[in-house]
């Protein structure tokens, strides 16, 4: 019984150490002109890395990424955010594997998590832990933002790198300026937002909806819905089958009850996939729509 146990457990290892192995190869070492130095992460092909603000900010106006296979290439800062911590680079590599992005609004505490870095300038170190908390921060011009609280240690040269969960993907962007005894990451879902913003992509669902109140006993849990009361010709709710008549309840883990709530499901969107829960014809379903980067209206 205890071999069978000692295997199992080597099997988890072995698969955890491939699969850091693997996301590291999306991992950059960002060098400025002084002394610092930080963490990026290829978050999109083509070479787009996410980091955190303040390492360009300390970058001296001079930025190199060093890959994991040796190069050493000249990283062009494309927008920035000193209130989110939020950068985002480009840097002349299209064979650089991203990394996907999960879904941080659905992570719970307990989970286990993984950060990967250059604490102190050691290069590609992994490091692990579990969410030990998850809230909201408020930014100094009021925005408030989702930050995920882990026992990962992290030391200067992690800030930027990515916050993993268990399948490797990132759920935050590690942010050592918000500091404290636990280590911070910038929720995903925000930097999501973020990045859609400043690269002017909107996503689309493509319905018409007002908010309809229930009677009561419909549905124990909750007032109101969503109701569909129109949909676009060729719009993603189209292709996904949504119909007019459905009461939209639920888009991923934003309750629907107002128009508002769906603009808000839709700018958190971390996926090209949006989960709608609706109830139609008495009946609740759950519905996987993809999202048309077109626009930021329902």
């Amino acid at each position: 019984m205890m071999m069978h146990v000692f295997y199992h457990t080597s099997g988890i290892a072995a698969g955890f150490a491939d699969l850091a192995e693997r996301t590291r190869q999306s991992v950059v070492h960002l060098r400025g002109a002084g002394r610092g130095s930080g963490t990026g992460v290829i978050w999109q092909p083509g070479g787009i890395v996410l980091t955190n603000d303040h390492v360009v900010a300390g970058a001296g106006g001079v930025l190199r990424a060093q890959t994991l296979d040796g190069r050493d290439l000249p990283a062009t800062v494309m927008a920035r955010s000193q209130d989110l911590d939020l950068a985002v680079l480009r840097i002349a590599a299209d064979d650089l594997p991203h990394v996907g992005t999960g879904d941080s609004a659905q992570l719970r505490v307990g989970e286990l998590v993984f950060a990967i870095g250059h604490p102190w300038g050691q290069p590609w170190v992994v490091t692990a832990g579990i969410v030990s908390g998850l809230g909201e921060a408020e930014t100094r011009n009021g925005q408030r933002i989702a930050f995920i609280r882990s026992d990962v240690r992290l030391a200067p040269g992690n800030s930027g790198g990515p916050l993993l969960d268990a399948r490797g993907r990132v759920i935050g962007i590690n942010a050592m300026v918000f500091g404290g005894d636990l280590s911070v990451a910038i929720a995903s879902h925000i930097v999501e937002h973020w990045l859609n913003s400043v690269q002017g992509r909107r996503v689309r669902l493509g319905v018409g909806v007002q908010s309809l109140p229930l009677p009561e006993g419909v549905l124990n849990e909750r007032s109101s819905g969503l109701l569909v009361v129109s949909i676009e010709p060729g719009s993603s709710a189209e292709q996904a089958g949504l119909m007019v008549g459905d009461l939209l309840l639920h888009a991923d883990a934003v309750s629907l009850e107002r128009p508002e709530d769906l603009r808000t499901a839709l700018q958190r969107a971390a996926n090209a996939t949006i989960r709608l829960r609706l109830l139609r014809a008495g009946e609740i379903r759950v519905i996987d729509a993809s999202l048309d980067g077109a626009s930021q209206e329902p």
